[in-house]
């Protein structure tokens, strides 16, 4: 049984997964095994029909588990273009032919996630509770590493009190230039929910140096049910405009997904008479 705790679950799933990444690989990679627990966390708890999906998915072959991720994130950037570039550090050897020698390895570690019941956390309200990809990231990176890029991720503890301290009203804006992987806004979220308020009505900025981070962030805030006004911008907070060219980053690619769509649906016309 998964532990009851959100938090120790979280934590339990990451220990078991970065253990297989690195029994299975030992090239230091950091967006593979990021990018399964993210990729499975698009699982539900059970099927429609109330089958446990990891008895499920843990029969899939290598292909199989492959063709679902791509399926996935095919997805995720048709129905969210402008998180595309927020997403691609982790998620590029997917579509990647070239990178078919890590699939095996990839598999190992969905198996590993799921047999530690990753489902019953990101498949269920509970992962609103914790941060998951924030504990995988950490433990990923030696402590050494973590200091050397000036990262220190605040504690899940810390970040309630901030927000519990803090009233984040519907249709404002909660701004955290060293995000992280957004655990300060899943505590902000986590409150506004408690008192009856919609975290999809706020618009949220984030930035940090860490592409990594970001990316974990992004898929968080889908995981986390953030919205879609999220503006978040991989690199330094100190740089002038730094949100200014985030928001035009966003809304640029979702004009182009609005343009190449209409154009689709344009050929499929003309094409039918």
């Amino acid at each position: 049984m998964p532990p009851a705790n959100a938090e120790l679950h979280a934590r339990k799933i990451a220990e078991v997964v970065v253990s297989a990444w690195h029994g299975a690989d030992d090239s230091g990679r950091l967006d593979v095994p990021i990018s399964v627990v993210a990729t499975l966390a698009a699982l539900p708890q059970a099927d429609s029909r109330g089958n446990d999906v990891v008895e499920l998915v843990s029969e899939w072959t290598v292909p199989e588990l492959v063709a679902y991720f791509r399926h996935t994130w095919r997805s995720v950037i048709r129905s969210r273009p402008e998180v595309t570039h927020l997403v691609y550090p982790v998620i590029s050897w997917i579509f990647d032919d070239s990178q078919a020698s890590v699939h095996p390895h990839a598999h190992a570690v969905a198996r590993a996630a799921l047999d530690a019941g990753q489902p019953d956390l990101t498949g269920t309200d509970r992962r609103f509770d914790t941060d998951l990809l924030g504990q995988v990231l950490v433990l990923l990176r030696p402590k050494s590493a973590l200091q050397a890029r000036g990262q220190f991720y605040t504690p899940s503890d810390i970040a309630a009190l901030l927000a519990g301290m803090s009233t984040v009203e519907e249709h404002c804006t909660v701004l955290d230039p060293m995000m992280g992987t957004g655990g300060m806004f899943r505590a902000a979220a986590a409150v506004m929910r408690e008192q009856g308020r919609d975290p999809h009505t706020v618009s949220w900025v984030g930035c940090d140096i860490d592409e990594t981070a970001v990316a974990c962030a992004t898929v968080n805030s889908m995981i986390w049910g953030l919205g879609r006004d999220i503006v978040f911008h991989a690199g330094d907070a100190l740089t002038p405009d730094w949100e200014t060219h985030a928001r035009a980053q966003r809304d640029e690619l979702r004009r182009l997904a609005s343009g190449i769509e209409r154009d689709q649906r344009l050929i499929a016309a003309l094409t039918s008479m």
